[in-house]
């Protein structure tokens, strides 16, 4: 089993630290500040945006002296939050031993509890850590990821 966000769902993570990292400004920010800033494809960065604005997590500015930032403390926005306004609600939709949907309810599907109890603690791992917390990480080995990602979608895409 692979456990990896989506590009929307790294592009969504990348765009809200940009935003949390620039939140003690107050200011907005531009499409092409956050593309640059956290080497998001600008032509998708809007989408992404879009997607954070409707998780009612970022707040969108029309104008010259507008664009976008976040609505709460970086300290009060989870990763879950931000990963589930791209990607939808973390839940287990397939059956881990038919392959469709699960009818563990009605039959019994023996793996189907373990994986519920694991989903169940990534969820609330991820919704322990906000956004405050990953950018008290070191800034050096959050931009070596963000390139390694980079160099592996572009030999890999």
């Amino acid at each position: 089993m692979d456990l990896q966000l989506t590009k929307r769902g790294d592009y969504a993570v990348r765009a809200a630290l940009s935003l949390a990292r620039a939140s003690a400004g107050g200011g907005y920010r531009k499409i092409r500040e956050i593309a640059a800033e956290m080497m998001i494809p600008e032509r998708y960065t809007h989408e992404i945006l879009t997607l954070l604005v409707r998780g009612d997590l970022v707040e969108a500015l029309a104008g010259k002296q507008g664009g976008y930032k976040l609505r709460r403390a970086p300290a009060d926005v989870t990763l879950l939050q931000v990963i589930e306004a791209a990607e939808g609600p973390l839940r287990l939709e397939r059956c881990a031993l038919s392959g469709g949907p699960c009818h563990w309810q009605d039959t019994i599907c023996a793996v189907h509890p373990m994986l519920e109890d694991a989903s169940k603690s990534l969820t609330a791992s991820l919704g322990a850590r906000s956004l405050a917390d990953v950018l008290a990480m070191d800034d050096r080995l959050l931009t070596h990821a963000h390139e390694d990602a980079n160099r592996y979608h572009r030999r890999f895409p």
